[in-house]
C-alpha cells in the first residue's frame, strides 16, 4: 500500500530496500502497522529490475541467491516467487596475460601462465584466507586474540607476505576486490577475515553465492512486500532528521513529519550519517557511519540471441585477471534472449569509472569474443 499521509504506525522504517522491507514484513507478521520512508521513487534499494526490457527482465542491481541463503529464498517463495538455477554447468575460463585456460565448473585451472600445479597454488592461497577467517569468525572480530595485529595491517599486505607467486596473488586480489567493492589494500586483514567468515568461506563466495536467480527479477521481493496490508510505503520521502523524545521517535522528511514508538534505520551507514540525530548518536556509532563508505562496483551486461557458449560446454563463467572482471551467464529459463553479466570492483573499478559507455561495452564485448569466439562480437543490447 502506498500513501503520502499514513496514520501513526507502530514502527517507522527509513529505507525501502530489501533489508527495510524484510524488517517490515517480519513486523506485520506480529500484527504491527509499519510505515516505510524511501528517498527514491521506487522500492527495492540495490535490487532494481527492468521488467520491460526486450528479451526478458534485467536486474540492474543485486540478483543472485546463494545456496545457503535459506531465509532469503524462503521469503521470496512465501511471496509467490520462484527461484531457478543460475549454474548451467560446463567449463569455466581463466584469462591471464591474454592467455585463456579452461577449468572445471567452479574449479581452478591445473596450469596457467606457464605454471604447472596452478590449481594447488591457488587453493593454498585461498586456504590461508579460510584458515584466518575461522580464527576470527563471523561475529565479534574484536574478540579474536589477534584482532589488534590483524586490524593494524591491510588485507593486501597480509596476502603479499604469504603468497609468493605474483600471478596467484594478482588473481586473489582481483577476486577479493569484486567481493569487497574495495581494494584489499584499503581494508584490514581483520575485515577480510570476518567478511569471509560471514560469507561462509571462499568457496561459498566463488561458487554457491551465485546459485540461483528469481524468475522475473530480484526487485519483486520488495515490490510484493510493499503491497501487503499493514505496510505503508512513502516514496520520494528523503529523511533528514531523527528525534527521540523519550516516548516516541519523530522523523522529519521531505514529505512531512512522521511519528512512531519505534524506528528502524535500514540505510547504509554512509546514508545514515547524513541524518541529524537528537540526541546525538554515541561517538562510536558516529565514527562508524563516517568511516564506512559504499563499495565501488560496476556491473556490465550484454544481451545475446541465445546462450551459444553452452554449445561449447562452457558455463559462461569467466575470470579475467587482465580486466579484473568476473563474468557469469545470467540467463533465466523462459528468457527470449541470453544475458552475460560482469562485475569489476575496488581499484579496478576506478579505471572503469572514467571510461565512456562505449569503451566499457567494447572492452566487455572483446573479453567475451576472446572467451567464446566471434559470435560474441554482435550482442543485441
Amino acid at each position: 500500500m502506498n500513501s503520502t499521509n499514513p496514520s501513526t504506525p507502530d514502527v517507522l522504517v527509513v529505507g525501502a530496500g530489501l533489508s527495510g522491507l524484510a524488517a517490515a514484513y517480519t513486523l506485520i507478521q506480529q500484527g504491527l502497522q509499519v510505515t516505510v520512508l524511501e528517498a527514491k521513487d521506487r522500492v527495492g534499494g540495490r535490487t532494481h529490475t527492468d521488467q520491460t526490457f526486450e528479451g526478458g527482465p534485467v536486474d540492474f542491481g543485486g540478483m543472485f541467491i546463494g545456496a545457503t541463503h535459506h531465509r532469503s529464498r524462503a521469503l521470496g517463495e512465501a511471496l509467490g516467487l520462484h527461484a531457478v538455477s543460475a549454474r548451467p554447468g560446463g567449463r569455466m575460463l581463466f584469462r591471464v596475460d591474454g592467455s585463456l585456460t579452461h577449468a572445471p565448473d567452479g574449479g581452478y585451472p591445473a596450469s596457467l601462465a606457464g605454471s604447472e600445479g596452478f590449481d594447488a597454488k591457488l587453493a593454498k592461497a585461498y586456504g590461508l584466507i579460510d584458515d584466518l577467517a575461522k580464527t576470527v569468525g563471523p561475529v565479534g572480530p574484536w574478540d579474536s586474540p589477534e584482532h589488534r595485529t590483524l586490524d593494524a595491517q591491510s588485507a593486501g599486505a597480509w596476502l603479499a607476505a604469504r603468497v609468493e607467486d605474483p600471478v596467484v596473488l594478482h588473481i586473489v586480489v582481483v577476486d577479493l576486490s569484486a567481493y569487497f567493492g574495495a581494494d584489499p589494500a584499503e581494508v584490514s586483514a581483520l575485515f577480510m577475515a570476518q567478511f569471509v567468515a560471514k560469507c561462509e568461506g571462499i568457496r561459498a563466495l566463488q561458487v554457491s553465492a551465485q546459485d540461483a536467480l528469481w524468475l522475473g527479477g530480484a526487485q519483486q521481493i520488495s515490490e510484493r512486500i510493499a503491497e501487503l496490508d499493514g505496510i505503508t510505503v512513502v516514496t520520494d520521502a528523503q529523511a533528514t532528521a531523527v528525534k527521540w523524545t523519550g516516548t516516541e521517535t519523530v522523523v522529519h522528511a521531505t514529505t512531512g513529519t512522521y511519528r512512531a514508538p519505534a524506528l528502524i534505520i535500514a540505510a547504509p551507514p554512509a546514508a545514515a550519517n547524513a541524518l541529524r540525530f537528537t540526541p546525538a548518536l554515541p561517538p562510536a556509532r558516529r565514527q562508524l557511519q563516517s568511516r564506512a563508505p559504499m563499495g565501488r562496483e560496476v556491473k556490465l551486461q550484454l544481451r545475446y540471441a541465445a546462450p551459444f557458449w553452452r554449445e561449447q560446454d562452457l558455463s559462461g563463467e569467466v575470470f579475467d585477471a587482465d580486466l579484473g572482471c568476473l563474468a557469469y551467464d545470467a540467463t533465466r529459463p523462459g528468457d527470449e534472449n541470453a544475458t552475460m553479466v560482469g562485475f569489476i570492483g575496488g581499484y579496478l573499478y576506478d579505471t572503469w569509472a572514467v571510461k565512456s559507455h562505449e569503451d566499457r561495452r567494447a572492452a566487455f564485448v572483446n573479453l567475451l569474443v576472446q572467451a567464446f569466439g566471434p559470435e560474441a562480437a554482435a550482442p543485441l543490447a
